[in-house]
């Protein structure tokens, strides 16, 4: 009687809190994220090194512009700083126009208010955050520490995750791995990118990551020549338009700078003429200017 008793209190406990969980899933339940099971049994497809490296120039060259409409969900922080600051997804729209012409328009979530607008042209940048009544202009090379890791972000950054550069023979060498994960059951190729320095000396350029299951490229990291990893690219979730085979999911880090982007891709128009004054951006009225280009300034541009 004793045990039937017991069980019957566990059976009661278990709905008590089945009850909870959907009463008030705000408290309980911060976030639900749905992941799909890796295809294990999936066949490992070849593919030589020059056929990688085709796909890889086929991808670049598949269009010359883009308009899309976005969610952007950028993440400031990481494991080394110890701590990880989630922000809101913002509404975004993206023009861009081969080879370094890019305008980024990000949108708070239901108000729909123009939380910051970039463009960059590859050498210089405009950004203008209407909130704080600031527009910044700057070179895109261009680097500072800063408080928020977000101030960071760069349009060029996502420019650089948007299009895939492609492979200069005259200049580049590259080199096929293959590798097996052990993190997610799937088997890859690797294309290394490098360049010769001199006879003794190359230096790394890039790394592409294929998913051998499908033979999709699933991942580009960018290096310096010393080394350093400066952007780690994710792409998932591929989707034909207007005939240009594009992933829809991007996940960007930029470690150096500490933060993330995830880029959903919502709709998207390729190889469309965009009119040159779409990727003017002026400072509005009553705006303070920062020039990050001009003489050292001391503490944060940003007044914070």
């Amino acid at each position: 009687m004793r045990v039937a008793l017991i069980k019957t209190s566990h059976v009661i406990s278990g709905i008590v809190l089945t009850a909870l969980v959907l009463a008030t899933p705000g408290c309980i339940v911060r976030k639900v994220t749905h992941v799909h099971a890796p295809s294990q049994n999936a066949p490992a497809l070849n593919a030589t090194l020059a056929e990688l490296v085709a796909k890889i120039n086929a991808q670049s060259n598949a269009f010359t512009t883009m308009t899309a409409t976005v969610d952007l969900a950028p993440t400031a922080g990481s494991v080394y700083s110890g701590v990880i600051k989630e922000y809101h997804d913002v509404k975004g729209f993206v023009l861009l126009e081969k080879p370094s012409t890019i305008r980024l328009l990000g949108q708070a979530p239901v108000v729909r208010t123009n939380v910051f607008d970039m463009v960059s042209n590859g050498e210089e940048f405009r950004l203008s955050i209407p909130t704080k009544h600031k527009f910044i202009i700057g070179k895109t090379t261009f680097r500072r520490p800063a408080k928020n890791a977000l101030e960071n972000l760069r349009p060029q950054h996502i420019l650089e995750a948007l299009i895939i550069p492609v492979i200069d023979p005259d200049h580049e060498t590259t080199y096929r791995r293959s590798f097996p994960s052990r993190t997610d059951a799937r088997r890859y190729y690797l294309v290394d990118v490098v360049e010769a320095q001199s006879p003794k000396h190359i230096i790394p350029r890039r790394i592409f990551w294929f998913d051998r299951s499908n033979l999709e490229l699933s991942r580009a990291q960018y290096y310096e020549p010393d080394g350093t990893c400066t952007e780690d690219i994710q792409y998932s979730s591929y989707q034909d338009f207007q005939g240009v085979h594009y992933p829809t999911h991007i996940e960007i880090s930029r470690p150096e700078e500490d933060y993330m982007v995830t880029i959903t891709i919502e709709k998207a128009t390729f190889n469309q003429p965009i009119a040159p004054e779409k990727f003017e951006l002026k400072q509005p009225e009553g705006a303070e200017l920062i020039n990050l280009s001009a003489a050292k300034q001391e503490g944060n541009p940003l007044g914070q």
